[in-house]
C-alpha cells in the first residue's frame, strides 16, 4: 500500500502522506456535512463523495485541484482549513476514535496503519499547505524535489 498521495494544481505539486490526507478529508466532509441542508451547494454531495473516496483509496489516485471548479475547490479548502483546526483542539486523533468513524466501515480497523495516534501539527501543515498549493504561494522545494507532507515528523523533502 502506497504512503504517498500526489497533491496537484497546475504545474504545482506536492506528496502527503495519505493516512493524514484521509483523516484530514473524513473530517473536512464532517464539516461540509454539518452545513444545514438549504445552504449547501447542490454539488455538495459530490465533493463529499470525493473526499470520502481520496480517504479511504489512499494513494491510489492523485488529488488533482485543477478539477474542481472555483466554487468547490474554495468550499473543499474551507472545510480542510477548518477540519485541521477541529483536529488540533482536539489534540490530534486516536485510534480508538477512527475506530468508529462510519464512514471508513471495514476499513476503520487498519486505516491508522498500525499508529495509535496522528498528532495535530502535521494535519494543520498539511492543511496550510493545500491552501498555498491552491493559492500559488507553497514554497518552491529544492530541486528536482517535492515537498512531502503530513508526516510525523512535518514537512520533508523527496526526490532528487
Amino acid at each position: 500500500m502506497s504512503k504517498t498521495v500526489p497533491v496537484i494544481f497546475g504545474d504545482a505539486m506536492f506528496w502527503a502522506h495519505d493516512v493524514a490526507l484521509g483523516v484530514l478529508f473524513i473530517e473536512a466532509a464532517r464539516v461540509g456535512a454539518e452545513t444545514p441542508t438549504d445552504l449547501r451547494p447542490s454539488w455538495w454531495p459530490e465533493l463529499e463523495q470525493d473526499l470520502h473516496t481520496h480517504a479511504l483509496v489512499g494513494g491510489s489516485f492523485a488529488v488533482l485541484l485543477d478539477e474542481f471548479g472555483v466554487e468547490q475547490r474554495q468550499v473543499l479548502l474551507n472545510c480542510v482549513v477548518e477540519a485541521a483546526r477541529r483536529i488540533e483542539a482536539r489534540g490530534g486523533v486516536g485510534r480508538d476514535e477512527v475506530s468508529t468513524w462510519p464512514e471508513l466501515e471495514e476499513h476503520a480497523t487498519g486505516f491508522l496503519r498500525g499508529e495509535e495516534h496522528i498528532e495535530a501539527a502535521p494535519l494543520v501543515e498539511l492543511a496550510e499547505a493545500l491552501v498555498d498549493l491552491a493559492a500559488g504561494t507553497l514554497p518552491l522545494a529544492p530541486a528536482e524535489r517535492y515537498w512531502y507532507y503530513g508526516t510525523p515528523e512535518g514537512r520533508s523533502v523527496q526526490g532528487g
